[in-house]
């Protein structure tokens, strides 16, 4: 039963979304994508430090991960490992000449909660819409072992830890895509400190630092093959662990303070890099063929979730930063640009709303074919992030007008 014609009541302060905001916030959501699409946004990157080359990567990287989501697993390891590049490359260039932060594990906790607060918000939304779908199977075969599992996931996935217990239960639960906040709430941690440290390093060191650190992980990966473990232990060890991802991280830090150095910046003439920024891609195209054919010994799950892909990501994260080539120029345009922009809404929001369609066709007994599904789950997501991020936009200028 719903009840007809019923007002909230108004509070001073409060933030109500009434039909007449949804209908606003709808309104100026197809307004922007059409305004992207067309050449012209709103969200024009003004902060140099953002890249926009590695925006529009970020974006690619965003659709790798639906994808893989939706029927090519072996593009999931190369996107995140991009993300992880990006985000340690990223990081560097922008706090590279900004004060040091306070040390100590409180500064660096705050750090990283300061990090993580934009996206949090949206994660326990997500987490709240999975909830329902496992409070949906427990009702249907109730079991106090259900409802003590259905707990601990969820105070798991509220403190961010589903990568810190070495449990399959854990790694996805609720919603899946969030043992990635889990490690980058890690990384976040650990960066102050970490930056301290590289800036004290000369070029040489640098270079120095990011070799041994690869050669560390692949030595790492090596043993795990060799010792025999088992798949769900090495994809575990290589792919979800944060320490093993802070290796990553750090190299793609390394490379924001030669990047931020900029000594080879213009040793080369553009078409040399397009061929460079040509070949990094044909480097990442092979590197994916190996995972989704699991060829040879790199194509062992101690391999193909990480480093199997980190030299081709972070060549690729170093040539589009210098954004003289043209596929940088190319990922530099608005649409990109636009994509970039509903990502981090985007990769939390589309498994759970698989999880939602895959529910209705089994419900309703329908068959789709995998192209059109594809393309709904990738339509429906830019939809609902679209929609989040004007939502996100209107409330913040009600706090700021509150708060003047």
């Amino acid at each position: 039963m719903t009840p007809k014609n019923r007002t909230l009541p108004r509070k001073k302060g409060g933030v109500f979304l009434t039909g007449r905001a949804a209908f606003f916030i709808l309104i100026t959501h197809c307004k922007n994508t059409a305004a992207a699409l067309c050449g012209r946004t709103e969200d024009t990157l003004t902060d140099k430090k953002l890249i926009s080359s590695l925006q529009g990567l970020r974006a690619v990287a965003f659709l790798s991960v639906v994808l893989s989501h939706c029927g090519a697993p072996w593009l999931g390891p190369w996107a995140i490992t991009v993300f992880v590049a990006l985000s340690g490359f990223l990081m560097t260039c922008n706090y590279y000449d900004r004060p040091r932060t306070a040390p100590g594990l409180r500064s660096a906790m705050v750090f990283s909660l300061q990090k993580i607060r934009k996206l949090y918000p949206l994660h326990l939304i997500m987490m709240a819409a999975a909830l329902l779908l496992v409070l949906k199977g427990l009702l249907a075969q109730p079991s106090a072992r259900g409802v003590l599992s259905c707990a601990a996931q969820l105070v798991v996935s509220i403190f961010l830890l589903q990568t810190w217990i070495p449990s399959s239960r854990f790694w996805f639960c609720l919603n899946g895509v969030a043992w990635y906040l889990s490690v980058q709430a890690f990384l976040y941690a650990i960066f102050p400190p970490l930056l301290a440290v590289l800036k004290k390093a000369d070029v040489r060191r640098l270079r120095c630092i990011a070799v041994v650190i690869f050669c560390a992980q692949c030595l790492a990966s090596f043993v795990f093959w060799k010792a025999g473990l088992s798949g769900k232990a090495a994809f575990y060890l290589t792919y979800l662990c944060p320490v093993f991802r802070a290796g990553d991280f750090t190299i793609s830090c390394c490379m924001g303070c030669l990047y931020h150095s900029r000594k080879q910046e213009r040793s080369l003439p553009g078409g040399a890099f397009s061929l460079l920024e040509l070949a990094a891609v044909l480097l990442a195209g092979g590197c994916l063929f190996i995972a989704a054919t699991q060829m040879g010994v790199l194509g062992a799950v101690a391999f193909r979730y990480n480093v199997l892909f980190t030299p081709s990501a972070v060549l690729l994260v170093w040539l589009l930063a210098m954004g003289k080539g043209g596929i940088s120029r190319l990922l530099s345009t608005k649409p990109f640009l636009w994509l970039a922009g509903l990502s981090p809404y985007g990769f939390l929001i589309h498994q759970v709303l698989i999880r939602y369609m895959e529910w209705a066709a089994d419900k309703f007994s329908l068959t789709v074919h995998p192209v059109v599904w594809t393309l709904t789950v990738y339509l429906l997501t830019l939809c609902l992030s679209s929609f989040y991020k004007a939502l996100e936009r209107r409330v913040r200028q009600r706090h700021t007008q509150t708060g003047a």
